[in-house]
């Protein structure tokens, strides 16, 4: 009986153990079950970022920026296609980037003084005088330098940048019209200054002639510059989207004809004829009158000032549902060149006729151009020879 008890006590313990192993094996078979699955999860986020990587390599592959990463030994890691148009070197990817990037000047030189600080983690904005020089001219480019960090350290600076070109030119253009359009402004109120000056300090031995005519010089003046004044406006108004046109039947052979004499005198005076030819058959458009006004007078008054000798020849003729005025002049013609420029804004007329007879803001041929392409029409160049001439067509829908 004592051997059956021991005997008992053993087969207990075993089956107590054999039941401590089962627990440990469905143990095991659980966190082996946690492990698969986590093994699955990991390859399938390892496989997920392998897309995100490789999807958000095409998008910086195919930005509108140029993007340059450099890592920490300022050795090229990547290079998109935008990028690799301002560079002379391929591969460039495992260079260092001072020997990628020796095109880049700042300031006229090689000076990568930013990109070391970049590298060292401290984000940069170049300077406007940032460049690449190419064969055909320099470029301008805007552009930073990003340090992109992991784990707190600096492991990839990006240098991004884009073509200024366009927003360089824009800034030009802007100087030289503030420039001129002060100078402009300055002349009339000038006029206006000296004139009331001499009426104030002297107008009791003035005679009424002399007092007329100085009223008369202020007059002209005050006129200039409120011209000036809403051509600047009118420009606010584009820019801004504001400008609004009241589109109303009128007849555009009458309102050249108005036009046609309140310039007679400046023909008059520079001894050029004005031949309006008028056909009854269509004269009725569609548009805002008093605009159409200012783009008529701007276009005969233009071709009035750049012409030295002979005249004008205005005509209307119909084209596709569309009446066409067109004001053609005997003047000394536009440049190839100038032509492409003209309804640029700011652009200067003169320069464009090659003439010094007549200076201008460079807003008249850019406003009348918006002015009709807002009322359906449009104002373009159809045709211009050196010494032969120019023919400025208006163009509006038939009323």
């Amino acid at each position: 009986s004592c051997i059956a008890a021991v005997l008992y006590r053993i087969v207990l313990r075993q089956r107590s153990q054999i039941d401590q192993y089962k627990q440990r094996l469905n143990d095991l078979e659980i966190t082996l079950g946690k492990t698969q699955a986590d093994l699955a999860r990991i390859t399938e986020e390892a496989q997920g970022q392998d897309e995100f990587q490789r999807l958000a390599g095409q998008v910086v592959s195919k930005l509108d920026h140029g993007v340059i990463c450099i890592d920490q030994n300022s050795v090229v890691q990547l290079v998109n296609t935008y990028a690799e148009k301002f560079l002379d070197i391929s591969p460039a990817v495992g260079k260092p980037y001072s020997e990628v990037l020796h095109r880049l000047r700042i300031g006229g030189k090689n000076d990568f003084s930013q990109f070391e600080q970049a590298i060292k983690g401290k984000s940069q904005t170049l300077p406007d005088t940032a460049e690449f020089t190419t064969n055909h001219g320099n470029i301008p480019i805007s552009a930073t330098l990003t340090p992109l960090l992991s784990n707190g350290t600096n492991a990839i600076t990006a240098f991004i940048f884009a073509d200024n070109s366009r927003n360089v030119d824009r800034i030009m253009e802007e100087k030289a019209f503030f420039s001129t359009a002060a100078h402009e402004l300055r002349t009339p109120l000038s006029v206006i200054r000296f004139a009331a000056s001499l009426l104030v300090t002297k107008f009791d031995t003035l005679s009424p002639e002399k007092i007329i005519d100085h009223l008369k010089k202020i007059e002209k003046a005050s006129e200039q510059a409120v011209d000036l004044v809403n051509n600047f406006l009118n420009v606010s108004r584009i820019d801004l989207g504001r400008l609004e046109v009241e589109k109303t039947p009128f007849d555009i052979v009458a309102l050249t004809d108005e036009v046609i004499n309140e310039l007679s005198d400046l023909a008059k005076e520079r001894k050029l004829y004005v031949n309006h030819e008028i056909s009854e058959e269509h004269r009725m458009v569609l548009g805002d009158k008093t605009k159409s006004k200012e783009v008529l007078a701007n276009l005969i008054s233009n071709g009035i000032k750049y012409t030295l000798q002979g005249g004008l020849t205005i005509t209307h003729q119909e084209n596709n549902r569309a009446l066409v005025t067109k004001v053609s002049d005997t003047g000394s013609g536009i440049t190839p060149a100038s032509q492409l420029l003209l309804f640029r804004r700011f652009m200067q007329v003169g320069a464009g006729r090659r003439e010094s007879v007549a200076k201008s803001t460079g807003l008249g041929l850019y406003i009348s151009k918006k002015f009709a392409q807002l009322m359906g029409g449009d104002v373009v160049l159809e045709a211009s020879k050196p010494n032969k001439g120019s023919t400025f067509a208006f163009s509006l829908p038939m009323g």
